[in-house]
């Protein structure tokens, strides 16, 4: 079993909806410490006996520092292993004993940070069975997003080799790819990360039978180049997945002239791109989230610039 002390943990506030999210905006390590969020979350398609989603951060605010997140700008480091098993144990305290009977309860790295920068996360993701309220929790997913910084192929080869021993069929990794033109990648993405054809290195040695496809995500906006047939050249439709989910809207979005496409005259755009991939041979996702998130502000680092606690300076 994991042995951990608890972390230093203080929620400072709550926001949201119980049948949608809740947002939680937490400070660790004393009165000076750093904040961060995490959620206790939902697909609106199912009740939470039936699918339950908690969104952990990993990273106090992010140095990737995308255009269209609001979760970038000041950055204070990487959570303790600790830190990320506090806020999951928070979350499923809210709702005690249903860990080990949700019939899929999906633990998202996916909050504030990006999670390939911080080697703690793996051994969260190991000491996860191990919680008391997620002890012989058949059906505990892990999922990973990233945005395949460079310099990292140590973690990445950890992070298949902890998949493959405790998540094999219960895991998800997704590649923030956001546009199929590389200028238009660095600009978005204003951190150094791997190219397509190396993101396809990395996803090709993840999948194996009974494994969910490493997923694509393109957070789409008008006018940010999008080329389906770029994508086929690049990645093998039986090792990959397509997630087109229209980019949310952001403060930091706003302020950088992205649009999304799901509120715009080019909505039809989506579906267009979706048929093309389909033909293609790919699985293809829309990701359309529920309307009710935007009226929420449920979208990553939205809550704690709202309390005036997040800059968008980085900090040491």
């Amino acid at each position: 079993m994991y042995s951990f002390k608890d972390a230093d943990i203080q929620v400072l506030d709550s926001s949201g909806r119980a049948d949608v999210a809740e947002i939680f905006v937490a400070q660790f390590r004393g009165e000076e410490g750093p904040v961060l969020e995490f959620v206790d979350g939902l697909d609106t398609r199912y009740p939470r006996e039936e699918k339950w989603i908690v969104n952990v951060s990993t990273q106090f605010g992010c140095p990737v520092n995308c255009i269209f997140c609001d979760a970038g700008g000041e950055y204070r480091g990487n959570c303790s292993v600790e830190e990320m098993l506090a806020q999951t144990n928070y979350v499923l305290a809210r709702h005690k004993g249903l860990g080990k009977t949700c019939k899929k309860l999906k633990v998202h790295f996916a909050r504030m940070g990006e999670p390939a920068l911080n080697d703690n996360v793996v051994e969260a993701m190991r000491a996860l069975p191990t919680l008391p309220e997620l002890q012989d929790a058949a059906a505990l997913w892990c999922c990973v997003p990233t945005t395949a910084p460079r310099g990292r192929t140590r973690w990445f080869d950890n992070l298949k080799a902890m998949k493959d021993e405790l998540y094999h069929g219960r895991f998800q990794l997704q590649f923030s790819v956001n546009s199929t033109d590389e200028a238009e990648r660095e600009r978005l993405m204003p951190h150094p990360h791997l190219t397509m054809k190396e993101i396809a290195k990395v996803g090709e040695n993840f999948f194996e039978p009974g494994d969910r496809k490493p997923v694509l995500n393109f957070a789409l906006a008008a006018d940010v180049p999008f080329d389906s047939k770029a994508i086929s050249t690049i990645f093998n439709p039986e090792q990959f997945a397509v997630k087109l989910t229209p980019l949310n809207p952001t403060s930091r979005g706003e302020a950088n002239g992205l649009k999304t496409i799901l509120r715009s005259d080019r909505e039809q755009q989506l579906q267009d791109i979706c048929d093309t991939l389909t033909a293609l041979n790919y699985d293809v996702i829309i990701s359309i989230g529920d309307g009710r998130e935007d009226e929420i502000g449920s979208n990553c680092g939205q809550a704690v610039r709202r309390m005036g606690l997040f800059g968008d300076k980085k900090a040491g």
